[in-house]
C-alpha cells in the first residue's frame, strides 16, 4: 500500500550543541595516530635531551596541518539530509530507509551518518559512510524491523565529515522535518506510524484471495436457493418444504400454498472483534519465514537474525490476522467492521468496504494497545449488539481465562449467538499442553503437571459448553491465528451458514 509509506523529510545540518561552531571538531584516528608517532619521538630525549626538538617540530607541523584541514571544512549549513521510507512500516516486516546527503561546496568529503531512530525500530544505531560530491545527492539505505505498533517520533541524523587531509572531522546534526501542506502550517519533525503486517503479496494471502473469488463465482452461478436469508421470489409449495418458509399472505391471495424462496446474501457484514485485555500482552518469539520474493534486505548478520526472530505480543498477531482477514473479506464482496476493546471499547469501525475503509482500519489497529486489566466482555458485546442489529458474522479473537466459575466470555458469547453467527478464535499455549503431558521427576514437577492438566480440563469443558450454544470454535496458536481465522471464514462462506 503506497499510501501507508511515510512522507519524506528534509533538513539542513546545524552545529551540535551551543558551542558546536567552535568546539564541534575532533581528531580522526589518523590524526591521533600521527600525534602518537610524535610522542614516540620523545623516547630518544631520555638519552639525548636535544632530540626533543624532533618531537616538537613534528607536533608543530602536524598542528598546522590540523588547523588547515579544519579551516577547509565547510560549515554544517552546507549539508542537507533527506530521510525517505521505501516501504510501509509494518511490525516484523523489513522496512528500508534511505538517507540522502547533499553538500553545497566544491570539494569531496567523507561523511559518516548515524540515524537516531526510535528504540522499537532498531536496537542500536548503525553508522553509514558515504562520499559526498559537490551539489549531488548521495544515498545510503538500511533495513529495520519494527517491533511495536503505533506512532513513533524519529530523532536527528548525526553527521561527521572529514576534510581533504583526513586529520580532522566536524560534527553536525540535522532534524528532518516534513514539508507543510500549505503556507499556514509549520514544518513538523518526522513521525511515522507502524502498522500491523499487511503485506498482501504473501503466498498465504494470495491463496485465500483466490479461494474467496472462486467461492463468490460459484455462488453467483448456483444462487444456492433455500440456504440463504435474502428473499428472492415466490413459488408453489412442494412436498418437503419447511412450514416456516410458507408465505401466508400470498397463500391467502392465490388460494393455494405458496413458499418463499431465498438466496445467499451477496454482501454479508463481518465483524472482527479483538480482545485487548490483560492476556493479550503475552509475548512470544515468532520465527519469520523467508520473504516470498526470496529477496532479503538484511545487510549484516545481526539484521538477518532480527529478520527471522521477533518478539511480539498476542495482540500484535491478532491485529495482523484482522488485517489479513479484512483483505479476504473485501475480495469476497462482503463488508468488514472492527472492534477492539479492553475495559472500554478502544476502537470501533462500522461496516464498510474499499481501499479507504481498509486504510482506516489499519490506522485504528496500529493504535490499539494492550491493557493491564481483564477485558470487559459483556460491555463490549452490548456495544456490538447496538452497532450491528442485522445478522452478521462475528470473528472474535480472544483467550479463555482460567476460572473455576463460569467465565464471563461464555455469558457474552451466549448473548451474542442469539442473533449472529459467532466464530470464537481462541489462542492456546502449546507449552501448557507439553507441561501437562510431561512425566514428573519430583514433587514440584508433579504439582505443575497436575495444575496444567486441571487447567486444560476446565478449558475443554468451557469449549464444549460454547459449542453446545452454537458457537463455532477455532483453537490455534498466536502464530497461526491469521491463517486459521481466514480458513474458518472461507469455510463459513462456502457452506452458506449466513
Amino acid at each position: 500500500m503506497q499510501t501507508l509509506i511515510p512522507q519524506s523529510a528534509t533538513a539542513s545540518a546545524a552545529p551540535t550543541g551551543k558551542t558546536g561552531r567552535v568546539l564541534g571538531f575532533g581528531l580522526t584516528p589518523l590524526g591521533f595516530g600521527l600525534f602518537a608517532v610524535g610522542l614516540a619521538m620523545a623516547a630518544p630525549a631520555f638519552f639525548h635531551p636535544r632530540q626533543i626538538y624532533f618531537m616538537l617540530g613534528w607536533d608543530g607541523l602536524l598542528l598546522l596541518l590540523v588547523l588547515l584541514d579544519a579551516l577547509l571544512l565547510p560549515r554544517p549549513e552546507k549539508f542537507s539530509v533527506t530521510r525517505t521510507f521505501l516501504d510501509s512500516p509494518q511490525i516484523g516486516q523489513p522496512t528500508r530507509i534511505e538517507l540522502a546527503v547533499r553538500q553545497r561546496s566544491n570539494s569531496i568529503f567523507d561523511v559518516r551518518l548515524v540515524d537516531d531512530l526510535h528504540p522499537s525500530l532498531i536496537a542500536a544505531p548503525l553508522t553509514q559512510r558515504v562520499e559526498a560530491f559537490p551539489r549531488e545527492d548521495v544515498t545510503t539505505a538500511s533495513t529495520i524491523y519494527p517491533r511495536e505498533r503505533g506512532d513513533m517520533a524519529l530523532g536527528k541524523v548525526f553527521l561527521r565529515y572529514r576534510g581533504p587531509l583526513r586529520l580532522v572531522e566536524r560534527w553536525a546534526s540535522a532534524l528532518p522535518v516534513v514539508a507543510p501542506k500549505n503556507d499556514e502550517d509549520a514544518a513538523q519533525p518526522q513521525r511515522i506510524r507502524v502498522f500491523p503486517a499487511h503485506d498482501d503479496s504473501r503466498e498465504n494471502t494470495q491463496f485465500y484471495l483466490l479461494r474467496a473469488r472462486q467461492i463468490e463465482m460459484q455462488k453467483r452461478k448456483l444462487r444456492l436457493r433455500g440456504v440463504g436469508r435474502e428473499f428472492e421470489s415466490l413459488r408453489d409449495y412442494s412436498q418437503g418444504d419447511e412450514l416456516r418458509y410458507i408465505s401466508w399472505t400470498a397463500t391467502a391471495r392465490r388460494g393455494r400454498l405458496v413458499t418463499r424462496q431465498f438466496t445467499v446474501e451477496r454482501s454479508q457484514q463481518v465483524w472482527m472483534v479483538l480482545d485487548a485485555g490483560r492476556l493479550s500482552r503475552t509475548a512470544f518469539e515468532l520465527r519469520r519465514a523467508v520473504t516470498p520474493s526470496g529477496i532479503s534486505y538484511a545487510e549484516t548478520d545481526a539484521e538477518r537474525d532480527r529478520a527471522h526472530l521477533l518478539s511480539v505480543t498476542q495482540l500484535d498477531q491478532a491485529t495482523t490476522a484482522a488485517t489479513m482477514l479484512a483483505q479476504v473479506i473485501q475480495s469476497s464482496g462482503d463488508k468488514f467492521a472492527m472492534m477492539a476493546y479492553g475495559r472500554d471499547v478502544q476502537q470501533l469501525l462500522p461496516p464498510g468496504s474499499g481501499a479507504a475503509h481498509l486504510r482506516l482500519m489499519i490506522d485504528l489497529l496500529s493504535q490499539t494497545k494492550s491493557e493491564p486489566a481483564e477485558a470487559d466482555h459483556l460491555q463490549a458485546i452490548a456495544r456490538l449488539k447496538t452497532a450491528q442489529r442485522r445478522r452478521g458474522l462475528i470473528v472474535w479473537i480472544t483467550e479463555l481465562v482460567d476460572s473455576v466459575g463460569k467465565p464471563e466470555l461464555v455469558v457474552a458469547a451466549a448473548e451474542l449467538v442469539r442473533r449472529h453467527l459467532v466464530v470464537l478464535v481462541l489462542l492456546k499455549h502449546p507449552e501448557l499442553e507439553a507441561l501437562a503431558a510431561a512425566t514428573p521427576n519430583n514433587a514440584d514437577e508433579m504439582f505443575h503437571a497436575a495444575a496444567a492438566q486441571e487447567m486444560l480440563e476446565r478449558r475443554r469443558e468451557t469449549i464444549a459448553q460454547l459449542e453446545r450454544q452454537g458457537v463455532l470454535i477455532v483453537e490455534t496458536t498466536a502464530e497461526e491465528v491469521g491463517v486459521q481465522a481466514v480458513s474458518k471464514y472461507l469455510e463459513v462462506k462456502a457452506e452458506g451458514l449466513l
